[in-house]
């Protein structure tokens, strides 16, 4: 696991090595963090994280390490989507592969080039929707542990440094937003299926 405050300090001393190891370790977290909050296409997705990159080099010496360096990250990341959401809403332009591959003949930060079905897609939207609205219920504590371990994806130790607790109270309150979850999934789902149900009861 890296030493993320001496990463940063290498980084800062201009070595390139370090920037290769901090490319290296967060841009792939930083493609699915992307590419769970937005419907953009894996371009758009190359896009922002590249610029969440660059941006986050540019701004090296604001980092004080008060929050994990994924979270500090994740920061720049949702300030890039709003920025690539507006911009794709104003320019909706299709490309070919060639025009693509002229522009960007370096680009290879996120491969999310995979086939799905389009009706897994949203069977997966729709669970995805639902999940959200479910968290969303929650009291406010245990949808933010919650986002931080499945949303950023991170540990248990980054995430007592976010919130500023001990690892044993993290791992305690993650436990307990885990529970009211599942509680909170299970009348929901029970309820789901109480509206779909025909009437009388015939099934």
């Amino acid at each position: 696991m890296l030493d993320e405050r001496e990463l940063i300090s290498r980084m800062r001393q201009g070595e390139q090595q370090a920037f290769n190891e901090f490319f290296d370790s967060y841009a792939p977290r930083l493609s699915a963090f992307a590419a769970r909050r937005s419907s953009l296409d894996s371009v758009a997705i190359e896009d922002v994280v590249q610029m969440t990159m660059i941006n986050a080099m540019r701004s090296l010496e604001s980092y004080r390490g008060g929050a994990a360096l994924f979270t500090w990250l994740c920061r720049i990341c949702r300030n890039v989507l709003v920025d690539a959401r507006r911009k794709s809403a104003r320019q909706p332009h299709a490309q070919s592969v060639e025009e693509l591959s002229a522009e960007r003949p370096l680009a290879t930060v996120v491969q999310l080039t995979e086939f799905r079905d389009p009706l897994y897609e949203c069977e997966a939207d729709s669970t995805r929707g639902a999940v959200r609205r479910v968290i969303n219920s929650l009291p406010g504590h245990y949808a933010r542990i919650l986002e931080l371990r499945f949303g950023d994806e991170l540990s248990g130790q980054e995430i007592a440094r976010t919130l500023e607790l001990s690892e044993s109270a993290a791992e305690s309150l993650l436990a307990r937003a885990r529970q009211a979850f599942r509680a909170a999934w299970k009348a929901y789902c029970e309820n789901d299926r109480l509206i779909a149900a025909p009437k009388g009861g015939a099934l």
